[in-house]
């Protein structure tokens, strides 16, 4: 049998590479050339971030751009100085791009007497602050106050203004307690009075006390037409009468009683 044999010093022989085709040979090209196209883009954003970040810090030091001023466009009545100075001293060490207005208009609308606030930064380096107070219409269960949209809102006693309505209910009847003390108030002023308590208790019934210190029982239903009875007959009242109107029960079907202040000098016990 005859054996290949191999001299000595010789290399084997290695395998013939295949010729590649050239239109692989240029995908794999383009392939190469999109990843690293993606690495130099994906390079570019990092850094691209990371200036940005470097752009913002620098921005919102207070040493690049300070706040220079805070100018409050409004005359403010109830909102005390130092109110505003503890609302806004923990969002004004930051410059004036690092100013957070969103922020700052919730620390104040958190005061007692701000309803609205308005913020906006200035250019160069001013922070204007508009605010619209409370309006405080009447009290409420003699703890809140009762802004015209039938709101309630907290503030410390001695700054309450004085000569308001005295409106009482149960939690949650605000509104409709305010409603009646409009309609009460109107209807009451035909005949010269004003109102200044109305009440509504625990079983829905209605008592007014009106200028002078006269108290009316109006009961749970019919309350309109309760009153306006007792408005068209108060004229002819007072023509019979003179005496001062101490109190009156308009609970009757159809009609009322009526208590007269007694006068000094007048016959009676």
């Amino acid at each position: 049998m005859r054996r290949n044999r191999v001299r000595r010093g010789a290399q084997p022989r290695r395998p013939q590479r295949q010729p590649v085709d050239p239109a692989v040979r240029a995908r794999r090209r383009a392939v190469l050339a999109r990843t690293g196209s993606v690495a130099g883009v994906g390079l570019l954003v990092v850094m691209a971030l990371g200036g940005a970040a470097y752009g913002i810090h620098y921005l919102r030091a207070p040493e690049t751009f300070p706040l220079q001023s805070v100018h409050f466009d409004t005359r403010l009545e109830h909102v005390r100085e130092r109110e505003l100075r503890e609302a806004l001293a923990p969002h004004l060490g930051v410059g004036f791009w690092g100013l957070d207005v969103e922020r700052i208009r919730g620390s104040l609308q958190d005061l007692p007497w701000v309803d609205r606030a308005s913020v906006r930064r200035v250019w160069p380096g001013m922070l204007r602050i508009s605010i619209q107070e409370q309006d405080a219409v009447a009290t409420w269960n003699g703890e809140s106050l009762m802004n015209p949209r039938g709101e309630l809102f907290t503030a410390a006693p001695e700054t309450w203004p004085g000569g308001l309505p005295e409106l009482a209910g149960p939690p949650g009847r605000e509104r409709e307690v305010s409603d009646r003390y409009r309609s009460l108030d109107r209807a009451f002023g035909g005949m010269g009075k004003a109102v200044l308590a109305v009440t509504m208790d625990a079983r829905e019934s209605w008592k007014v006390t009106l200028d002078g210190g006269v108290r009316v029982q109006l009961g749970r239903h019919e309350i309109e037409e309760r009153v306006q009875r007792f408005v068209r007959a108060w004229p002819a009242l007072t023509t019979e009468q003179e005496a001062q109107l101490a109190a009156a029960d308009l609970r009757y079907p159809n009609g009322f009683a009526v208590r007269w202040e007694n006068r000094p000098g007048a016959d009676g016990p």
